[in-house]
């Protein structure tokens, strides 16, 4: 693929050889070990569907997609919306076990000409969620689309959905922003996080999801003996440099857990989950600039540097926040290479200066930063004011 120019030398975009659209999805069958794929028809799919739907008595699986059916009447409406439509395009996650269907998902804002497809209608029951047939069924949607020759496959969910938000990096999509106020549901505001997986990543995504999927990966009770995060750091192993790079979301397994070993070694214990919250937030809004230091596919280290303006230099400088090291990387270089990795990203912003506080008493730290170059302040002195 070669970039094109106008004859003013403008760069007008890469080529796509060949290229002359996608498949229109066709009403095929997906067979998988755990699960199959199947066109969604009302009356082989849908007392099952509903039978195991209705398994979350309270109704909270229902919050962002749409009001729960209340009727007979409602249940069949949607069911009958489900088989006629061909964008969305429904399908039925069939276990494959039992025969019963135990979720539904579609094919949706299907553009075969200029190759993108999304998933989305994600409807898991009980019987599905946290299963291996709730990854299998994602996987063969995925291929199959990419089979039909789509460029991107997309991923969309409220910000304010969480299990969406995990799931998607977990299945090897790349969050790509938050178009802010896209829609108004049920008389409330939706923000929509944007997700997606191209067809230039697809092989790699495909062998993370295969060597996970493999038989082999489980016991005979059905248990893991690698995560998904575990797979895709091992494949990865193998084709990324070791170093320093900027961090993405697919980072936020390992990062989130670096990061809470950080907070701990400050003294804040027992809260995974805000520092879970916190890192992904700082990786979705992109507020704050993360490297993170990786070898053989393992995190083990991070610096985070935040944004602040000098009044006197009239000039960027930014604050590095946070630097750690797990505890057997360490002396290994890796906070070495963190720092110098943060002077030189900083510097190609047009950065005048890095500033850092560290503990009093961490003098393996301070003996760090003066190897370095970094300079005690004995001029001004640092104040704080609590205010929550």
């Amino acid at each position: 693929m070669d970039m094109q120019y106008d004859q003013y030398g403008r760069a007008l975009g890469v080529t796509v050889d060949n290229w002359q659209g996608a498949t229109p999805p066709q009403r095929v069958t997906l067979q998988g070990r755990s699960c199959r794929v199947e066109p969604f028809s009302h009356q082989q799919h849908g007392a099952g569907l509903r039978a195991a739907l209705e398994l979350d008595v309270d109704g909270r699986d229902w919050a962002y997609l749409m009001p729960r059916p209340q009727s007979d009447a409602d249940w069949g409406s949607w069911f009958g919306m489900m088989e006629d439509s061909r964008d969305p395009l429904f399908f039925a996650i069939v276990d494959q076990a039992s025969g019963q269907a135990i979720g539904s998902c579609s094919y949706l804002r299907i553009d075969a000409a200029g190759g993108v497809i999304e998933i989305g209608w994600l409807r898991y029951s009980p019987l599905l969620q946290r299963s291996v047939a709730a990854t299998e069924a994602m996987y063969l949607l995925m291929r199959q689309a990419f089979d039909w020759g789509y460029r991107r496959y997309e991923w969309k969910c409220n910000t304010l959905n969480a299990p969406s938000m995990r799931a998607a990096p977990r299945l090897g999509f790349t969050f790509e922003g938050i178009f802010r106020q896209a829609r108004v549901n049920w008389g409330l505001n939706r923000d929509t996080a944007w997700f997606s997986l191209l067809d230039s990543e697809w092989p790699a995504n495909r062998a993370v999801l295969e060597a996970w999927l493999d038989a082999a990966n489980f016991d005979a009770d059905g248990r893991q003996r690698r995560s998904l995060d575990e797979c895709r750091r091992s494949l990865a192993a193998q084709t990324q440099q070791d170093g320093v790079r900027l961090a993405t979301l697919a980072d936020l397994p390992q990062l989130a857990v670096l990061f809470d070993g950080y907070r701990q070694f400050y003294g804040r214990h027992d809260d995974a989950a805000t520092s879970h919250d916190f890192i992904r937030q700082r990786l979705l809004q992109g507020d704050t600039t993360i490297l993170v230091y990786q070898r053989a596919g393992e995190l083990l280290g991070f610096t985070q540097l935040c944004p602040l303006f000098s009044s006197v230099s009239a000039a960027p400088v930014w604050l590095l926040n946070d630097l750690y090291v797990a505890e057997h990387a360490r002396r290994s270089g890796a906070g070495r290479a963190l720092l110098q990795a943060a002077a030189s990203v900083a510097a190609t912003q047009g950065v005048v200066r890095l500033d850092l506080v560290t503990a009093v008493d961490n003098a393996a730290a301070q003996a760090l930063y003066a190897s370095m170059g970094w300079q005690r302040d004995v001029v001004f002195q640092r104040y704080q004011l609590a205010l929550n």
